[in-house]
């Protein structure tokens, strides 16, 4: 039986190919795929092709290749090890694209909520911005500017709302991108086209500044300028992947105002639970997905292009003409 599944043919290259349809091996299930988020930050570089020479993306990037690690399905079959019970649960998982995809059952994410299957697609991206909330120790009436209202920046500002965050600053150039933010008092845009984010801050926050930058943009260019918003002692928390060397005075930027600059890769999460710190990637998921359905987080908005998985090819290069007009991207493979 057939599996079509999207292929990264070579540089701005998509195709969907049929492959043929996988078998559970040990340890592993089968999940018939109903939605897919594309990622349109990593997918976007896979596709393109365009990284440093000797970088770690050099590593990831091998034509022809599947991508995508979104995937919302319903498990079909399991294999050796595997209790059957599992059959007919709906699942997360860091599959790719295709109607059929193979996962390991420990690295599952059950999504044990009735929650809007296509809402849950943001997972993995949710995981990476609720472990950089944590990292960073960000707690109730904290001043934050998040840079980028791309899908990391509008979760970001989303947590901190429901975190109890009492200015949460989301800057971009894009007022269109600005406009998807929830709408409430404690959220304010600063279109940086239009303003000087440095004189917003100063403004609102009658020159204390912030406590907290959330960098999401992955501009390596305007990283350095992102500090500037900063008071003494203040935390830099580093959620984007820049495709290039930022350059950065450590003297200026952090030591002479001694500000902590935190990595929160998604690779930082807890690999086992224990008392002291039991956010495990699993955790994290289990988090976001039950503030979906507790309503503290509103995922209306997130969404704005939906596609059949035929369509696949299409999405991708409408992407690659200009992902400004874009936030959520699904594939409907049902």
């Amino acid at each position: 039986m057939g599996n079509s599944t999207v292929i990264f043919t070579g540089p701005c290259q998509v195709e969907m190919q049929e492959k043929e349809r996988p078998c559970p091996g040990a340890g592993e299930v089968l999940i018939r795929t109903e939605q897919s988020l594309i990622s349109t930050g990593t997918e976007l570089t896979f596709l393109k092709g365009e990284y440093p020479e000797n970088s770690k993306w050099s590593t990831y990037i091998n034509y022809p290749m599947s991508s995508g690690y979104s995937n919302i399905g319903v498990i079909e079959d399991v294999g050796e090890g595997v209790v059957e019970e599992l059959v007919g649960k709906r699942v997360a998982s860091f599959s790719g694209h295709a109607q059929y995809v193979i996962a390991k059952a420990e690295e599952l994410r059950m999504i044990n909520y009735d929650i809007d299957p296509e809402h849950a697609t943001f997972f993995a991206l949710a995981e990476t911005t609720i472990n950089g909330i944590r990292r960073t120790g960000i707690e109730f009436g904290n001043r934050v500017v998040v840079y980028g209202a791309g899908i990391v920046g509008q979760l970001a500002a989303r947590l901190l709302l429901a975190g109890g965050c009492t200015e949460i600053f989301v800057v971009n150039r894009s007022e269109k991108r600005l406009e998807i933010l929830p709408k409430s008092p404690a959220i304010i845009p600063i279109c940086s086209s239009k303003e000087d984010p440095v004189e917003v801050v100063r403004r609102v926050t009658k020159g204390e500044m912030a406590d907290i930058v959330i960098e999401t943009t992955g501009n390596a260019d305007v990283i350095p300028e992102e500090f500037l918003v900063l008071h003494q002692q203040g935390k830099f928390c580093m959620l984007s992947s820049p495709k290039k060397k930022t350059l950065i005075d450590f003297h200026d930027c952090s030591n002479a105002i001694s500000v902590n600059i935190i990595g929160a890769h998604t690779s930082s999460q807890a690999p086992v639970a224990t008392y002291d710190n039991p956010w495990t990637c699993e955790r994290n998921s289990e988090t976001f997905f039950k503030m979906i359905h507790n309503g503290q987080i509103d995922m209306s908005g997130m969404v704005t292009h939906r596609a059949s998985y035929k369509e696949a090819p299409e999405m991708y290069q409408m992407l690659l003409n200009d992902r400004t007009q874009a936030m959520g991207v699904v594939l409907d493979w049902r």
